[in-house]
């Protein structure tokens, strides 16, 4: 059997959870809206975790909430899953969780099957209305363009023998590689107290293995344990591997000390616990705000949303160095680096995918801001981060002589300039700064080819930023 993590996304109260009420054959961890909280709301509030099998495939279903509070948890449920099913009701057609959720499974690229829901309700002009929609968002996307469409009913149960079918097709194409020799990694989204068994954490090991009888670590709190015991698909098992839905009996660590966002892992982990990232990202096309410097922002690293303050900046080559040169703002469609300085400490490592989110802005509004990879811990006073300040001046003339005015004041601050690299944009002439002219800051400047007089003369310098 090869396990699978399957999620199902989509706006609030278009069917995910009753989809899965359908497909599930083993109910676990929060699923099916089990919580008294779900049960009191009428909705998702956290990732629910089922299970069923098709054919030789394993199938871990994560319900993902679509209520607009809760992205948090979806960014979480996404960061676990192999593919997606997007439900969408056929009446209604996308709204803006729908949006939200498939902006980030197009980031995280994905593969996804679109689910429309309803349609036992649904007229048939609603029902070609949501695919054409549908079907012109999926081919604006980076990643989703061929994204199958499925019609059903989860309430009458109508089209789910289809839906397994395009399930197991897919799953059929998809090269599901797992890092089974890497060190042991599992981020937990539960835990809690058995009586006679102890604590107990479940997750979805996300790299490495694990045996009754390790010793192991969990970051952020940094207690060491030791696994006491293993069950996946409720059955007793000596050891787990990457992919594996599994729940983890721990001795060394009580329940109330576990958040989300804990991570159990081997003592030869290259995790680290961290409140300073540098990610290399790209703003989304779609995001209508800009990125500015010290904004306030929420960033999603492994199952943690917390807020930060984020730093955009370049590197660039500058007089033969390559320097972090600030960005004074950036917007969708740019790539550059972002330096964040976390509230909270999270456990990442180098390589790791970063989701950045505006969760202050209104939820009829698009708050993906845009995506990255982790490319090192760094503050940004580490960073040495400048900005280019730029003067212009003219070349003139004198005494049958040209030189450059406008750089500066005084014969003393000119003095100062000496050896500089000053441009001539307009003729992409470069030139350095020899000496000076007079008592009036006038420049003697040596060019690398012909310049007359009243030509633009740039000089750029860097200076200290923030």
């Amino acid at each position: 059997m090869i396990n699978v993590n399957l999620g199902i996304f989509g706006h609030i109260d278009h069917g995910k959870t009753l989809l899965a009420k359908q497909l599930t054959e083993i109910a676990s961890t929060s699923a099916l809206d089990k919580p008294p909280e779900s049960k009191r709301r009428g909705i998702t509030i956290d990732i629910g975790f089922s299970s069923f099998t098709l054919d030789n495939y394993r199938i871990t279903l994560v319900d993902a909430p679509g209520h607009a509070d809760l992205i948090k948890a979806v960014v979480g449920a996404a960061d676990i899953i192999d593919l997606a099913l997007l439900v969408v009701d056929a009446r209604e057609g996308p709204k803006t969780q729908t949006g939200e959720h498939l902006l980030i499974l197009d980031l995280f690229n994905i593969p996804t099957i679109v689910v429309m829901n309803k349609i036992d309700i649904a007229s048939e002009d609603e029902i070609k209305n949501t695919e054409t929609f549908m079907r012109a968002i999926l081919n604006s996307t980076n990643n989703l363009k061929n994204a199958k469409i499925v019609k059903i009913s989860a309430k009458e149960g109508i089209g789910i023998d289809e839906l397994k079918k395009t399930l197991k097709e897919t799953l059929d194409n998809m090269e599901i590689k797992r890092d089974v020799d890497n060190y042991f990694k599992m981020p937990i989204d539960h835990a809690f107290s058995i009586k006679g068994v102890g604590t107990v954490v479940t997750g979805t090991i996300h790299k490495g293995k694990v045996s009754v009888g390790d010793e192991m670590r969990t970051f952020p709190i940094n207690v060491d344990v030791k696994v006491k015991g293993i069950q996946c698909f409720k059955k007793d098992v000596n050891e787990a591997y990457a992919g594996d839905r599994v729940g983890i009996a721990l001795q060394g660590v009580e329940p109330k000390q576990i958040f989300r966002g804990c991570v159990l892992t081997s003592k030869d982990t290259k995790l680290e616990v961290v409140d300073k990232i540098v990610a290399k990202v790209k703003i989304s096309e779609i995001f209508k705000y800009n990125i500015t410097p010290k904004m306030k922002v929420h960033l999603n690293v492994g199952m943690m949303v917390v807020p930060a303050t984020v730093v955009p900046f370049q590197k660039m080559n500058f007089e033969g160095k390559e320097v972090n040169v600030i960005l004074n703002e950036v917007k969708g469609g740019d790539e550059c680096y972002c330096a964040f300085e976390l509230e909270e400490k999270v456990v990442a490592e180098i390589g790791d995918r970063v989701l950045i989110t505006r969760l202050d802005l209104p939820p009829t509004t698009l708050r993906i801001c845009g995506h990255g990879e982790i490319v090192e811990f760094k503050g940004v006073k580490e960073l040495n981060i400048k900005k280019i300040v730029t003067r212009e001046g003219k070349v003139v003339a004198k005494k049958d002589k040209l030189f450059v005015e406008g750089l500066a004041s005084s014969k003393t601050s000119a003095e100062k300039l000496i050896g500089e690299v000053v441009y001539v944009p307009s003729k992409n002439i470069k030139g350095v700064i020899k000496g000076t002219f007079g008592t009036k800051g006038h420049l003697v400047v040596e060019f690398d080819g012909d310049v007359e007089k009243g030509d633009t003369v740039i000089l750029r310098r860097l200076r200290n930023w923030g």
